[in-house]
């Protein structure tokens, strides 16, 4: 690389989710190489901001029309910042997570013309989410992107698959960057969830950690614990995190009479902690890319049993997931299986400096 590369990596939400933990990753393997500098910009202050200033120091951008919802004018107006944003600061490469920052952020280097061009499709849930027209009107849209993309990053071979079926951007363009994250082991408090819930060790957990929405399905998560906790009463069912369900999620909950043994307690910002206490980590998810919930339990060396969408199959292997349709008496004996074995899974994916790479602009 040259003497200087300047990168702006764009995301639109700040939270502490699997598209920011990677923005986080990729700042932090760059402190490893003086003639890099990288800045984020975002569309709100958040724990992403709050980690990167004063974890690594990187200068962070908070655009207020880099919004999450879809509004013509303001995404118009986002649209502009981005672009003043890039303009002001000459930067070799703009890189852009997540969709809204992935439209607006390569339009607007596309039109101050950057000479290189990411986007990391963190799975492709925001298309698949949609059906007829709409998906059509959706794949267009990024297949015009790729376009003026010269280099998208796909995080899974699942998706490298998907990407060739929709036809979004020339196979040349495509890299296949696996996540990955650093957890700090010896700093992760042991006992947290049980000490809250007053649980004791002989009760084995079975949690999520996740949004509580349609993509992560909590009512799946319900409705296996209602099963399975009509043979097995050692067992706590426990989902960390919020969302727009979770309400919805509660009130199931209490129609099947089951408060004493199913809990979704809301959003902890240490959910690793938590996880901490898991016995077995179950996802329910109706559609994912790689989610980060499952790399963080594989350091923690929790057994792993999930829906088999997006890349995880990839990760975990075959004998961890259950397909669609699914049987939740079926769900229950992996459980068992899953519970007694305890297995370890292990992950040997780790080729993340290569976004360094893709930032070399010689």
């Amino acid at each position: 690389m040259r003497k200087e590369i300047k990168v702006l990596q764009i995301i639109t939400k700040a939270e502490w989710a699997g598209a920011q933990r990677v923005v986080y990753e990729i700042c932090k393997i760059s402190k490893e190489y003086q003639n890099l500098k990288i800045e984020v910009a975002t569309g709100e202050n958040g724990i992403l901001v709050d980690k990167l200033e004063k974890d690594l120091g990187i200068k962070v951008h908070v655009l207020k029309n880099l919004v999450h919802p879809i509004n013509a004018f303001i995404d118009y107006k986002g649209y502009k910042e981005i672009e003043r944003l890039i303009r002001e600061n000459h930067y070799d490469v703009v890189h852009c997570h997540s969709t809204k920052a992935g439209i607006l952020g390569r339009l607007a280097a596309n039109k101050v013309g950057v000479k290189r061009i990411i986007y990391t499709v963190h799975g492709y849930w925001p298309i698949l989410q949609y059906h007829g027209i709409r998906r059509k009107m959706a794949i267009f849209l990024e297949r015009y992107l790729a376009k003026r993309t010269t280099d998208l990053v796909l995080i899974s071979k699942s998706d490298v698959e998907l990407s060739k079926r929709m036809k979004i951007g020339d196979e040349e363009k495509y890299r296949l960057i696996y996540n990955r994250i650093t957890v700090e082991k010896d700093k992760i408090e042991n006992g947290l969830l049980r000490k809250e819930l007053n649980v004791d060790n002989n009760i084995r957990i079975i949690g999520n950690v996740a949004r509580v929405d349609n993509q992560k399905n909590p009512f799946l998560f319900i409705d296996i614990a209602n099963e399975y906790l009509k043979e097995n009463n050692d067992v706590l069912f426990v989902w960390v995190g919020d969302g727009r369900l979770i309400q919805q999620a509660k009130d199931y909950i209490e129609k099947l009479n089951l408060k004493e043994k199913v809990k979704f307690i809301g959003f902890r910002q240490n959910g690793i902690e938590y996880m901490k206490d898991f016995d077995l980590l179950l996802l329910t998810s109706n559609w994912e890319g790689v989610p980060i919930t499952i790399l963080e339990a594989i350091e923690l060396k929790i057994p792993i049993l999930s829906t088999d969408v997006g890349g995880i199959k990839e990760i975990i292997g075959k004998n961890s997931v259950f397909g669609m349709p699914y049987s939740i008496s079926e769900i229950c004996k992996m459980i068992d299986k899953k519970l007694n074995s305890r297995e370890i899974i292990e992950y040997n994916f780790d080729n993340f400096s290569d976004y360094i790479k893709l930032y070399s602009i010689d």
